[in-house]
């Protein structure tokens, strides 16, 4: 065996040491909210507009009320969520608080592996050993400690489960949201570039006929008139 392959056998037999739950973890936590966010930030340009809204859902202005309503409280928890997600404690505990309380029936458990840096799933009869090494970093906090840093993880646990229910509440009208915004902006990027040839064949739109120049007209004339910034 090389001295590399002894480097990466040893990894692997020590990633108990630094377990996490699979399915309930701070990076976990963090990408969820990171694709929410995503999300909430691509149909932010309808929600804000109630007529784009309304025409958005096909003139349903009781669904477009419901879900501005709806969006508004998701958004407000979310901030929220990201502030409590900085919490001094909720980094450094999160990822030792549910091993260490025995959550294998969250996903099982992962380990951290220095060698290939990054984590990989533990096998079940290492879960013991996984949860040993995690109650004991945890059980390094005095007892204030310990109900700060468990109240302080609850509560971020709390909170993405509720952000979460929210999120799928409006995930059908989310992408139809979605999708009407990727169709405006492939909109505004076909005339975008439909200007530079315009711009180039007509040299500088000193010839207002020309073909290139007429195509961006036609373009410009089919877009819908709730685009237009009023």
């Amino acid at each position: 065996m090389t001295s590399e392959e002894k480097k990466q056998y040893k990894a692997k037999q020590l990633r108990y040491k630094k377990p996490i739950a699979v399915n309930m973890n701070y990076a976990f936590l963090c990408e969820e909210l990171y694709e929410m966010e995503e999300t909430v930030t691509d149909v932010q340009w309808f929600a804000d507009d109630e007529d784009n809204l309304v025409n958005a859902l096909d003139g349903d202005e009781d669904e477009a009320y419901e879900f501005k309503m709806a969006f508004s409280d998701l958004a407000a928890e979310m901030e929220m969520f990201q502030e409590d997600l900085n919490n001094e404690y909720v980094p450094d505990c999160f990822d030792d608080l549910f091993p260490a309380a025995g959550a294998d029936y969250m996903g099982g458990y992962g380990g951290w592996d220095s060698y290939e840096q990054d984590y990989f799933g533990l096998l079940p009869y290492e879960y013991k050993y996984a949860e040993d090494e995690a109650e004991k970093r945890i059980c390094r906090l005095t007892k204030k400690e310990l109900l700060e840093a468990v109240g302080a993880c609850l509560k971020v646990y709390s909170q993405y489960v509720s952000v979460r229910y929210r999120y799928d509440c409006l995930e059908a009208s989310l992408d139809i949201l979605r999708e009407k915004n990727m169709q405006v902006l492939k909109l505004f990027k076909a005339i975008e570039e439909q200007y530079e040839k315009a711009e180039s064949s007509s040299m500088h739109f000193q010839y207002k006929y020309d073909s290139e120049v007429r195509k961006l007209d036609k373009m410009l004339d089919e877009v819908p008139q709730e685009y237009w910034i009023q």
